[in-house]
């Protein structure tokens, strides 16, 4: 295993993207399904829209810079971080990120913190944040910790934004406000009328090289917020847009099923009755949307904001993502 992990063929860690032998390897049924969802959604188009004779809202997305400065951030009337802003979350590191985000110009801007982000959560601090009393001035931000808020915007238009910062378990105990496995902290948190989520963690299954939460998942699939915002899995970076059927269903049914290998796989089993579902569902949908009604139906957006390029370290070189609603 060694081997094939220095030569390329196998990722080193489960934060890196699977490459091809991975996907063969682990569950070619899974492979198919995956890569046939992408390019369905793809068919479909992006579902969400700004309202007609109406002034759209556009809104910048930004998640993971880990103490890095982004330049030539894009104007907008909404700017969103969807946490770590640091890597060692002491106070000092936290401030300056938010004296960067303030600066920019922005009318609002939202920020939920992430696991890297120790200051937010009082059993994550560092020592000396601790015993020095440091604190954070968030400034204008608006820091959502568990809680809502309704953002004024031209043409008289609202919106409701929900931020959390909850992360699954993923390290010590200097990351914050992780939970276990087996908590649920997610059912029934989220109002009904959100229509800007931003969560650190994506949901299972969705831009997360299933590392997500499949309670969070869960939940927004009963709340259905208009836009989904997170980060926390860099390679996951992207943009997908939601359907909330059949086909979704389906899919998440096999992604969710444990992997049998390349032979078991290949051995008649019932996720094969899912797999087709998602061909099955995807068709009709494509054909529906595009030949009846003539467009995207109706739906949500996920982003994963995430600024840095992968395990390097290092910012990527793509823009932050923008979107009008």
């Amino acid at each position: 295993m060694g081997l094939l992990v220095k030569l390329g063929l196998r990722r080193p860690m489960v934060w890196e993207r699977p490459t091809i032998l991975d996907w063969i390897l682990e569950s070619p049924l899974q492979a198919i399904v995956f890569h046939l969802y992408l390019f369905v959604l793809w068919l479909r188009g992006n579902p969400v829209k700004p309202p007609r004779n109406r002034p759209p809202i556009k809104i910048v997305c930004l998640s993971d810079t880990h103490e890095s400065i982004v330049r030539d951030v894009p104007d907008g009337d909404l700017l969103i971080h969807c946490g770590d802003l640091t890597n060692d979350g002491t106070a000092a590191s936290i401030q300056k990120q938010i004296d960067w985000l303030v600066s920019l110009p922005h009318q609002h801007k939202v920020l939920v913190c992430g696991n890297h982000d120790s200051w937010f959560d009082i059993r994550s601090r560092t020592e000396e944040d601790t015993l020095l009393h440091k604190t954070v001035d968030v400034k204008t931000l608006h820091y959502l910790e568990h809680k809502s808020v309704t953002l004024n915007f031209k043409g008289g238009r609202k919106l409701n934004i929900y931020g959390a910062p909850d992360i699954p378990e993923c390290g010590g105990s200097e990351h914050a406000f992780q939970y276990t496995p087996q908590e649920n902290v997610w059912a029934g948190t989220i109002p009904l009328d959100t229509e800007i989520l931003v969560t650190h963690t994506p949901p299972k299954h969705h831009l997360d090289l299933s590392l997500g939460c499949p309670n969070l998942l869960r939940e927004i699939w009963e709340k259905k917020p208009k836009v989904h915002l997170f980060g926390h899995v860099h390679w996951g970076r992207g943009v997908q847009p939601i359907f909330w059927d059949e086909c979704q269903k389906s899919y998440e049914k096999v992604m969710s099923r444990p992997k049998r290998g390349l032979i078991l796989d290949m051995i008649p089993h019932s996720g094969w009755i899912d797999a087709w579902k998602v061909f099955y569902y995807g068709v009709i949908s494509v054909l529906w949307h595009w030949f009846m009604l003539g467009g995207a139906a109706n739906g949500s957006v996920m982003i994963n904001a995430a600024m840095q390029h992968g395990t390097s370290g290092k910012l990527t070189k793509k823009s932050p993502f923008t979107i009008e609603i």
